[in-house]
């Protein structure tokens, strides 16, 4: 079985089917698998084809080494099939919670020495022999970021040198993950019959999917089932990661528990009425306290981005995920956080048949990480 390369996970740099026209994205999540499939004709991207479905067993085990669970392979197997989707070589996400992604900043040195420098550093942060992971590293240009435009592709030490011809340290983004992990996913799906091209952690695929369009700096809130990620980004580079133990589910469990009803009808609840969700004779709604959480946590996110990245503005907040068009969300982050504030679209820019719009637009957010895995491989 073979390990895919740190490079698969951080920069895309292999393409094992190279040339194909056709890519299909799948994100496995804690209860969900979400698929696209993307063609790439004359220039324009088209989708062909999606599909989502939906567990009440955990695909991932948060906290576990293994991460994935064994019976994973089979789900994202059958609804492949139940959606026609017959491709059998795939882009897989890894969640960000199992990954080391950390900036480094590093001193005048020799170009010879940089590479021993990034191994001394991701082996202060891992709990294991530094041969037990992959790893991978990117320059982060301080310099395009202040002027608020896309950062343009370097070799790894293009802006090391720079910064020595300017007497400044550099930051280097540095994305680890257990060869452990990556084979376990590996193994899961080989057994049934899939084979992964393509390894990455679920934030490189965001930030692909959302910001490949745009200029300047973005937070971005992936709400998931379980867990929250935060990550600011700017075209290619992850400059802050985060991830919180609140998501969409732990919403509605608020929702049940006050409401003294099932977890399915606080489910309902909660897309039809949005935060504003209240109980007879309560002055604060069902959600403030852990909506108060998370945007604590933004607030956190952005603070610890003001103070590594001094003089770079973050130019707004892009929500994504299963509770991103929760009715109410945007507009309570906006307003307490004090950023623009906008739900993303990943399908822009992609074209589809016009009768599936408005089934594509429902579920543009849970399909931001495999629209993004999908897009690696049409990048140059």
């Amino acid at each position: 079985m073979t390990v895919p390369s740190i490079s698969d996970l951080a920069a895309n740099i292999s393409k094992q089917f190279s040339g194909e026209k056709i890519a299909v994205g799948v994100d496995i999540s804690t209860k969900s698998v979400k698929a696209v499939v993307l063609n790439k004709k004359d220039n324009q991207i088209i989708l062909e084809n999606y599909s989502i479905a939906r567990t009440k067993n955990p695909l991932i085990e948060i906290g576990n080494t293994g991460v994935i669970n064994n019976f994973a392979g089979a789900v994202v197997k059958d609804s492949l099939e139940n959606a026609g989707i017959k491709n059998k070589i795939l882009n897989i996400a890894i969640p960000s919670f199992t990954s080391l992604i950390i900036t480094i900043e590093v001193p005048h040195i020799a170009e010879n020495e940089f590479e021993e420098v990034i191994r001394r550093e991701v082996a202060k942060y891992i709990p294991v022999k530094i041969e037990d992971v992959i790893y991978d590293w990117q320059v982060i240009d301080e310099e395009s970021l202040r002027m608020g435009v896309n950062q343009t592709t370097q070799d790894k030490g293009s802006e090391l040198r720079q910064s020595q011809n300017n007497n400044r340290m550099v930051k280097i983004l540095v994305i680890a993950v257990m060869k452990e992990i990556s084979e376990q996913y590996s193994k899961v799906l080989e057994e049934n019959k899939l084979k992964v091209n393509l390894l990455e952690i679920d934030s490189i695929s965001l930030t692909r999917a959302l910001t490949r369009n745009k200029d300047g700096v973005y937070l971005i809130l992936d709400i998931g089932h379980e867990t929250s990620n935060m990550l600011i980004a700017a075209n290619k580079s992850i400059l802050i990661n985060r991830t919180i133990d609140i998501g969409g589910d732990k919403m509605t469990q608020v929702i049940a528990d006050s409401m003294k009803i099932s977890f399915e009808r606080a489910d309902q609840i909660k897309k039809e009425q949005g935060v504003k969700i209240s109980t007879p004779g309560s002055k604060d709604g069902v959600l403030e306290t852990v909506l108060a959480i998370l945007i604590t946590e933004v607030k956190k996110t952005v603070q610890l981005f003001q103070s590594d990245f001094k003089g770079i503005e973050i130019n707004g907040i892009i929500l994504t995920g299963g509770a991103a068009s929760m009715i109410g969300l945007k507009e309570t982050i906006q307003q307490k956080v004090g950023l623009e504030t906008l739900i993303g679209n990943a399908l822009e820019g992609i074209a589809f048949r016009p009768e599936a719009k408005n089934a594509l637009l429902k579920h543009a957010s849970s399909l931001s990480i495999a629209i993004g895995l999908a897009l690696a491989n049409f990048e140059d």
